[in-house]
């Protein structure tokens, strides 16, 4: 069973770091969610090169590893939030190793592209925090500020129900570490040294945006064959914005339940995580939950622990 740390806490008067480890940052973007991190009491402090551009990503896989390091590093940063996805995270993954971490971790939050990132520092057994990035839903005032003011403290216990926009769509109840993140990113490592590999049972949160019925059909499949959802005894799907909207084809829930359900495990949609238009809730990616579902009422609770072993 992999060995999960919790990261330190940080609160309003620490210092918070922004960087750019995939694509290229808008700077009024950037502004705004600064300010946002500012108005919820934190300094923050930027890297060096979070501003660079280099075609579709923020400058050089050498320098957006640089920043990354840099933040994970320092003593003084109590907290790493990214400020976007987009695209390039790949890029970096070869560049970086666990062995220099720091033995305590340190709050990481993000999404999306940032997946990836997840994964390189989940392998070296760190909690990471799936939530909003600055220059998007800060910038935007989309985030849900409680639930990333309360994971930032440390404060990972929580319940998920209808008022955060989750569904059930099969019956059950399965328990285990909560991990996932965009379905796309998690495919894309399939094969790769960062691969998500589920050592114990897991409830999966699957979340991304845009993807037509065929697509989220494949997506899910490919996941499926891989092995990537063994051990897996819950799924939890995102909002899912703009996913298979066709009224002609099969609908989320259609695809969900054709390519998942016979695994025999509690199924829900719809928990307001990621890629959406307001109320971004943090997840705490390492520690235990419990998804329970009845009917099309579904329940996910993070008991705010995590297993030491």
């Amino acid at each position: 069973m992999t060995f999960w740390r919790r990261p330190r806490a940080v609160r309003p008067g620490g210092i918070i770091g922004v960087c750019a480890p995939a694509g290229p940052v808008e700077a009024d973007a950037l502004d705004a969610g600064v300010a946002e991190l500012e108005r919820l009491g934190f300094r923050v402090r930027l890297t060096p090169g979070v501003r660079s551009r280099s075609g579709f990503t923020a400058g050089s896989a050498a320098t957006r590893k640089a920043d990354l390091m840099g933040l994970l590093l320092d003593e003084t940063i109590g907290a790493v939030v990214c400020a976007r996805g987009g695209a390039g995270a790949i890029h970096v993954l070869p560049l970086l190793s666990t062995g220099g971490l720091p033995a305590v971790p340190k709050p990481v939050v993000g999404y999306s592209d940032i997946t990836l990132l997840h994964l390189w520092l989940q392998r070296a057994g760190w909690m990471t925090l799936h939530g909003p990035m600055v220059a998007r839903d800060l910038a935007q005032g989309s985030s849900d500020s409680e639930s990333l003011l309360a994971a930032l403290a440390g404060s990972f216990r929580a319940e998920h129900d209808a008022s955060s926009g989750l569904s059930g769509l099969r019956v059950g109840r399965g328990q285990g570490v909560l991990r996932g993140g965009c379905l796309s990113l998690l495919v894309a490592a399939i094969g790769t040294p960062w691969q998500m590999i589920i050592r114990e049972p897991t409830i999966l949160f699957l979340e991304d945006v845009n993807e037509p019925a065929y697509r989220l059909d494949r997506l899910l499949r490919q996941l499926k064959l891989a092995g990537s959802l063994d051990g897996v005894t819950g799924v939890v799907l995102g909002a899912m914005a703009g996913c298979a909207g066709d009224p002609d084809l099969p609908s989320v829930a259609d695809v969900v339940a054709e390519v998942l359900g016979d695994l025999g495990i509690p199924l829900a949609v719809g928990l307001r995580s990621g890629h959406v238009a307001e109320g971004n809730l943090t997840l705490p990616m390492g520690c235990l939950a419990d998804l329970e579902c009845e009917g099309d009422s579904a329940v996910l609770t993070i008991d705010g622990g995590g297993p030491i072993a």
